[in-house]
Protein backbone atom coordinates (compact mmCIF):
# COMPACT_ATOMS: atom_id res chain seq x y z
CA UNK A 1 0.00 0.00 0.00
CA UNK A 2 1.37 3.51 -0.95
CA UNK A 3 1.74 5.13 1.86
CA UNK A 4 0.31 8.81 0.52
CA UNK A 5 -2.42 7.25 -0.96
CA UNK A 6 -5.78 8.56 0.59
CA UNK A 7 -7.27 5.18 1.66
CA UNK A 8 -10.60 7.14 3.10
CA UNK A 9 -11.69 10.53 3.39
CA UNK A 10 -14.67 12.29 4.74
CA UNK A 11 -16.07 15.60 4.85
CA UNK A 12 -19.60 16.68 5.97
CA UNK A 13 -20.22 20.46 5.62
CA UNK A 14 -23.61 22.30 5.97
CA UNK A 15 -24.94 23.38 2.91
CA UNK A 16 -26.75 26.99 3.99
CA UNK A 17 -25.21 29.31 6.83
CA UNK A 18 -23.63 32.19 7.53
CA UNK A 19 -19.67 32.80 7.23
CA UNK A 20 -18.05 31.85 10.87
CA UNK A 21 -21.00 29.74 11.44
CA UNK A 22 -19.57 25.25 11.86
CA UNK A 23 -18.62 24.25 8.46
CA UNK A 24 -18.43 20.49 9.48
CA UNK A 25 -15.63 18.08 9.82
CA UNK A 26 -13.63 15.63 7.67
CA UNK A 27 -11.31 12.99 8.04
CA UNK A 28 -8.42 11.65 6.19
CA UNK A 29 -6.75 8.42 6.28
CA UNK A 30 -3.31 8.28 4.38
CA UNK A 31 -1.39 4.90 3.63
CA UNK A 32 0.93 5.40 5.89
CA UNK A 33 -2.09 5.32 9.04
CA UNK A 34 -1.51 9.19 9.86
CA UNK A 35 -5.51 10.05 10.25
CA UNK A 36 -5.91 13.54 9.84
CA UNK A 37 -9.10 15.04 11.66
CA UNK A 38 -9.91 18.96 10.48
CA UNK A 39 -13.09 20.80 11.72
CA UNK A 40 -14.20 24.12 10.28
CA UNK A 41 -16.39 27.61 10.01
CA UNK A 42 -18.11 28.15 7.17
CA UNK A 43 -16.34 29.19 3.89
CA UNK A 44 -12.89 26.35 4.62
CA UNK A 45 -11.72 28.59 7.59
CA UNK A 46 -10.05 25.74 9.71
CA UNK A 47 -11.24 25.93 13.57
CA UNK A 48 -9.39 23.40 14.74
CA UNK A 49 -6.77 20.33 12.95
CA UNK A 50 -5.26 17.15 15.19
CA UNK A 51 -3.11 14.46 13.49
CA UNK A 52 -3.66 11.06 15.18
CA UNK A 53 -2.31 7.54 14.13
CA UNK A 54 -3.38 3.93 13.39
CA UNK A 55 -1.25 1.54 13.12
CA UNK A 56 -0.13 -0.64 9.94
CA UNK A 57 -2.85 -3.39 10.75
CA UNK A 58 -5.76 -0.75 11.41
CA UNK A 59 -4.89 1.05 8.04
CA UNK A 60 -5.05 -2.45 6.31
CA UNK A 61 -8.21 -3.54 7.47
CA UNK A 62 -9.78 -0.12 6.57
CA UNK A 63 -7.66 -0.64 3.69
CA UNK A 64 -9.23 -4.03 2.75
CA UNK A 65 -12.68 -2.96 3.07
CA UNK A 66 -12.57 -0.54 0.61
CA UNK A 67 -10.41 -3.14 -1.81
CA UNK A 68 -12.87 -5.79 -1.06
CA UNK A 69 -16.15 -3.36 -1.87
CA UNK A 70 -14.46 -1.60 -5.28
CA UNK A 71 -16.43 -3.35 -7.36
CA UNK A 72 -19.26 -1.73 -5.48
CA UNK A 73 -18.37 1.62 -4.64
CA UNK A 74 -16.87 2.03 -8.16
CA UNK A 75 -20.32 1.57 -10.12
CA UNK A 76 -21.96 4.73 -7.49
CA UNK A 77 -22.63 7.50 -9.30
CA UNK A 78 -19.95 10.94 -8.04
CA UNK A 79 -23.21 12.84 -6.85
CA UNK A 80 -26.07 11.50 -5.53
CA UNK A 81 -29.06 13.41 -4.83
CA UNK A 82 -32.37 11.92 -2.42
CA UNK A 83 -34.13 15.37 -2.81
CA UNK A 84 -35.51 14.76 0.50
CA UNK A 85 -34.25 18.28 1.74
CA UNK A 86 -35.42 21.45 0.38
CA UNK A 87 -33.53 23.91 3.41
CA UNK A 88 -30.43 23.56 5.33
CA UNK A 89 -28.75 20.46 5.57
CA UNK A 90 -25.45 18.69 4.93
CA UNK A 91 -23.47 17.22 1.33
CA UNK A 92 -21.21 14.20 2.66
CA UNK A 93 -18.30 13.62 0.45
CA UNK A 94 -16.61 10.37 0.50
CA UNK A 95 -13.24 9.63 -1.17
CA UNK A 96 -12.22 5.59 -1.53
CA UNK A 97 -8.57 4.91 -2.65
CA UNK A 98 -7.80 8.12 -4.24
CA UNK A 99 -9.75 6.79 -6.71
CA UNK A 100 -13.31 7.67 -5.87
CA UNK A 101 -14.95 11.02 -4.99
CA UNK A 102 -18.21 10.69 -4.52
CA UNK A 103 -20.93 13.71 -2.87
CA UNK A 104 -24.33 13.14 -1.58
CA UNK A 105 -26.86 15.35 -0.38
CA UNK A 106 -28.13 14.40 2.87
CA UNK A 107 -27.63 10.60 2.85
CA UNK A 108 -29.32 8.47 4.68
CA UNK A 109 -30.22 4.77 5.37
CA UNK A 110 -33.67 3.45 3.47
CA UNK A 111 -34.86 0.30 4.10
CA UNK A 112 -35.94 -0.46 0.77
CA UNK A 113 -38.16 -3.11 1.09
CA UNK A 114 -40.78 -0.52 3.24
CA UNK A 115 -39.48 2.16 0.47
CA UNK A 116 -40.90 -0.85 -1.99
CA UNK A 117 -44.19 -0.96 -0.21
CA UNK A 118 -45.05 2.04 -0.11
CA UNK A 119 -44.45 2.67 -3.34
CA UNK A 120 -45.25 5.84 -5.11
CA UNK A 121 -43.46 8.36 -7.64
CA UNK A 122 -40.27 8.93 -4.86
CA UNK A 123 -39.39 5.16 -5.12
CA UNK A 124 -39.83 4.79 -8.56
CA UNK A 125 -38.26 8.15 -9.25
CA UNK A 126 -35.37 7.49 -6.28
CA UNK A 127 -34.76 3.74 -6.26
CA UNK A 128 -30.72 3.51 -7.71
CA UNK A 129 -30.08 7.20 -5.58
CA UNK A 130 -31.86 5.17 -2.07
CA UNK A 131 -29.66 1.82 -3.14
CA UNK A 132 -26.01 3.58 -3.77
CA UNK A 133 -26.59 5.87 -0.60
CA UNK A 134 -27.05 2.66 1.43
CA UNK A 135 -24.21 0.95 -0.14
CA UNK A 136 -21.88 4.38 0.90
CA UNK A 137 -23.01 3.65 4.35
CA UNK A 138 -22.64 -0.14 4.87
CA UNK A 139 -19.24 0.79 3.52
CA UNK A 140 -18.93 3.80 5.80
CA UNK A 141 -19.81 1.99 9.02
CA UNK A 142 -17.53 -0.90 8.21
CA UNK A 143 -14.58 1.53 8.13
CA UNK A 144 -16.57 3.11 11.51
CA UNK A 145 -16.51 -0.31 13.36
CA UNK A 146 -12.86 -0.28 13.01
CA UNK A 147 -12.15 2.82 14.29
CA UNK A 148 -14.16 2.61 16.98
CA UNK A 149 -11.38 -0.22 18.01
CA UNK A 150 -9.05 2.70 18.46
CA UNK A 151 -11.28 5.06 20.48
CA UNK A 152 -12.30 6.99 17.32
CA UNK A 153 -16.09 7.72 17.20
CA UNK A 154 -17.23 8.35 13.48
CA UNK A 155 -20.75 9.01 12.11
CA UNK A 156 -22.40 10.94 9.51
CA UNK A 157 -22.68 14.31 11.87
CA UNK A 158 -19.27 14.33 13.77
CA UNK A 159 -16.38 12.65 14.81
CA UNK A 160 -15.10 12.07 18.39
CA UNK A 161 -11.18 10.84 18.96
CA UNK A 162 -9.85 9.96 22.42
CA UNK A 163 -6.54 12.60 22.65
CA UNK A 164 -4.52 9.14 23.61
CA UNK A 165 -3.95 8.71 19.65
CA UNK A 166 -3.13 12.17 19.14
CA UNK A 167 0.11 12.48 17.62
CA UNK A 168 2.79 14.80 18.53
CA UNK A 169 4.46 16.65 15.58
CA UNK A 170 7.73 17.75 15.06
CA UNK A 171 8.45 20.02 12.39
CA UNK A 172 12.27 20.74 11.37
CA UNK A 173 13.48 23.38 9.70
CA UNK A 174 16.14 21.53 6.71
CA UNK A 175 16.85 25.26 6.37
CA UNK A 176 18.50 25.32 9.37
CA UNK A 177 20.25 22.21 9.44
CA UNK A 178 24.28 22.22 8.20
CA UNK A 179 26.31 19.22 7.15
CA UNK A 180 29.82 18.74 8.89
CA UNK A 181 32.09 17.21 6.77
Amino acid sequence: MNKDIVVFRYHVSPNFGMEGDDGGFSLELRGNGNLKFAAYRLFDEIKTMKIFKLNREETKEIFDILKETEKIWEKIPASLDNHLNDGPGNINEFIFLDEKKIQARNIRKTWLPGEAIRGGKYYKRFKNVMKYENQILQIFEGISKVLKKKDIHLSLDQCRIHDRCKVKITWIDKTKQHSHT
